[in-house]
């Protein structure tokens, strides 16, 4: 990929071994990215990540997954920065990870909550009316049992349980033609919603994106931390570009089945695409800029 790097804006951060200097946040999808695409492992990027702590660079999660899916796989990796669920749909924060909760954020629990999406029953009611005049050939996972989601995803019974509890989207087995697809993602931007095609799955969703949330949560940072970060975006399918187009470094990580998705760099932007795939990938490529 021909990297389109503006020398004034991206030389003072790197060194001469392509290492990074200042301070940095890493946003990063999971499946496929951080974890591998089919057992869902991250043996590989487990000393990183640790290093990494040790640095304090955050590492912020940003994927599909609901909070209950985040909040074990934050307990797997020892992760206890804020993290970004169901496709930018919320951003939660660790209570007192700042020394203020930000404005547009609510109490839950044990966290301060920045929501962008839309609650899912108004997705749900969408689905039931549309599907009541049109027909509906997809698995939804409202509508799906246990079995047909652990079927669908690989997932244990009890992943597939914590995938299913979601607050702010519903994703989609498509199971029709492309023009019955085409035709169903109209009638949603009619509504006022909007979709999103992510590796296996059709999500339905507010209007909300990884790119979004991710600049909500890196104003938090810099209003709150003092600090000027920067940012790292590392993802691996067409539905991580919203979050990849506003890093300063954008990682693409190779997939074992499709070739990398296409991010045109913009101006003062570095993309960089791994050679290895999945968390092998994610360790390759982070692993060069902090050595």
């Amino acid at each position: 990929m021909d990297l389109k790097i503006q020398e004034a804006q991206i030389a003072p951060a790197m060194t001469q071994n392509n290492s990074i200097s200042g301070h940095w946040l890493i946003v990063s999808d999971l499946d496929g990215t951080l974890l591998d695409h089919y057992d869902y492992s991250h043996g590989p990027v487990d000393d990183l990540l640790r290093r990494l702590e040790l640095r304090q660079t955050p590492v912020i999660l940003n994927s599909s997954k609901t909070l209950p899916e985040m909040l074990e796989l934050r307990r797997q990796l020892h992760n206890r920065h804020p993290f970004i669920v169901e496709n930018g749909s919320a951003v939660f924060i660790p209570a007192d990870y700042f020394p203020e909760m930000p404005d547009c954020a609510r109490e839950r629990d044990e966290f301060w909550v920045i929501e962008t999406g839309v609650p899912r029953g108004q997705l749900l009611e969408f689905l039931q009316a549309d599907a009541a005049e049109h027909d509906a050939p997809y698995l939804s996972f409202a509508r799906a049992s246990c079995e047909e989601i652990v079927d669908a995803t690989g997932l244990t019974p009890e992943q597939a349980l914590a995938a299913q509890r979601r607050d702010y989207s519903e994703p989609l087995l498509w199971r029709g033609s492309e023009e019955e697809k085409q035709a169903f993602v109209s009638r949603v931007s009619a509504a006022g919603l909007s979709t999103l095609q992510g590796g296996r799955f059709l999500h339905l969703l507010g209007t909300t994106d990884k790119g979004g949330a991710t600049l909500k949560l890196m104003e938090c940072y810099r209003n709150y931390r003092d600090t000027d970060y920067r940012l790292i975006a590392a993802g691996d399918s067409p539905n991580d570009l919203d979050m990849l187009r506003v890093a300063d470094i954008a990682v693409i990580i190779r997939a074992p089945h499709r070739q990398p998705p296409q991010l045109q760099a913009r101006a003062g932007q570095r993309v960089i695409v791994s050679d290895a795939v999945g968390p092998e990938g994610w360790r390759e490529t982070i692993g060069q800029l902090f050595p």
